[in-house]
């Protein structure tokens, strides 16, 4: 936070979000899931996946890589398996169909996998999964992107970083394991460079494979856990990308590299019903003992106490959504300029 750094509330951030997508062809149903993804990153503390990715979107849509008014279909190919086509929309309205056609699949037959194909961008992973655990689900959301992440032991970026998310439904801030596969997202890479921030050298690699401290020469980034990450990455590109028919790994679109192709980006999403396996309500109860328990645990030096997957960003909502979300000058002089060329007064 700085001097010039301002708080926005979330209604007035939806509202332009809102206004400045429907004003470059998106409905504004539409405009509004775009904005609940963005605002959920935001409030949770996930900036890099917020609206500082806003303009990116607008670039895509003036230019037809995105279709702001896609024809999205849903194919059930066996009771508890479908295929949403994205029709090269906006990422977080397929992952919105997806995720709601996965929980309609799930009250029917237990559970619901939705394979995605011809989609873009979807944000941040916790948004579809958190929908789903809101409403008495296990949720799993996935996602292919373009090459980042270089695998252990190679010196060049072969894979996306791959996110995935486990959300399971509590009575209170859901439990949420929403996670790169690379050792930072990149979109923090893509926060600094908006800020004119130097990165720390141990986050990202450079084309030559070396540690570069500099965002906009960053090439590739450090699987999580080695050999491990870089297997998940693997992992999520074969059902994200080869179960949709999707380009993968180093064939993908880069999200800013080239501008001029389709992103063609493949998605996975689950809803596991857990009133199959026992009532909601006896599942939530003995969850709610494990976290009771878990949290109590005696905190290590240095920390304050013991927080559960998605707690604290569970926590950071609560206090973003009474506070405001915060921008800082460099992301707010950007938004203002695309809100000047759209007709859309930015709030800051």
């Amino acid at each position: 936070m700085t001097d010039q750094s301002i708080l926005i509330s979330e209604q007035d951030f939806s509202a332009f979000i809102v206004g400045v997508l429907n004003a470059a062809g998106v409905p504004p149903a539409d405009g509004k899931i775009v904005a609940d993804c963005l605002l959920m990153a935001n409030l949770s503390g996930v900036d890099s996946h917020g609206v500082v990715r806003l303009a990116h979107y607008l670039r895509r849509l003036e230019n037809g890589t995105i279709k702001p008014q896609p024809n999205i279909t849903f194919k059930q190919t066996a009771p508890s398996l479908g295929y949403v086509d994205g029709g090269d929309g906006l990422g977080h309205v397929v992952g919105n169909h997806a995720a709601t056609h996965a929980m309609d699949l799930a009250r029917a037959a237990g559970t619901g996998g939705i394979s995605v194909g011809n989609s873009s961008h979807y944000g941040m992973a916790g948004f579809y999964a958190i929908r789903m655990a809101e409403e008495g689900f296990i949720g799993l959301s996935m996602t292919a992107t373009d090459r980042m992440l270089v695998p252990f032991g190679a010196r060049k970026a072969f894979f996306g970083t791959n996110p995935i998310c486990f959300g399971f439904p509590t009575d209170g801030i859901p439990v949420l394991l929403d996670m790169a596969t690379s050792s930072i997202p990149y979109g923090k890479v893509a926060l600094a460079a908006v800020e004119g921030q130097s990165i720390p050298d141990t986050w990202a690699l450079d084309a030559e494979g070396n540690p570069t401290t500099d965002p906009n020469a960053v090439a590739g980034l450090h699987p999580v856990a080695g050999p491990k990450g870089s297997g998940l990455a693997m992992v999520i590109d074969i059902f994200c990308s080869m179960l949709a028919g999707m380009p993968w790994g180093p064939h993908i679109n880069q999200m800013y590299a080239e501008m001029d192709g389709r992103r063609e980006l493949g998605h996975f999403l689950m809803a596991i019903d857990v009133a199959r396996f026992m009532p909601l309500a006896t599942f939530k109860k003995n969850l709610a003992e494990m976290l009771t328990e878990f949290t109590s645990l005696e905190p290590a030096a240095g920390f304050d106490r013991v927080y559960y997957p998605g707690q604290i960003e569970g926590l950071r909502r609560q206090q973003r959504r009474a506070d405001g979300i915060l921008v800082d000058p460099g992301l707010a002089e950007e938004l203002a300029g695309l809100g000047a060329r759209f007709g859309v007064p930015f709030p800051g």
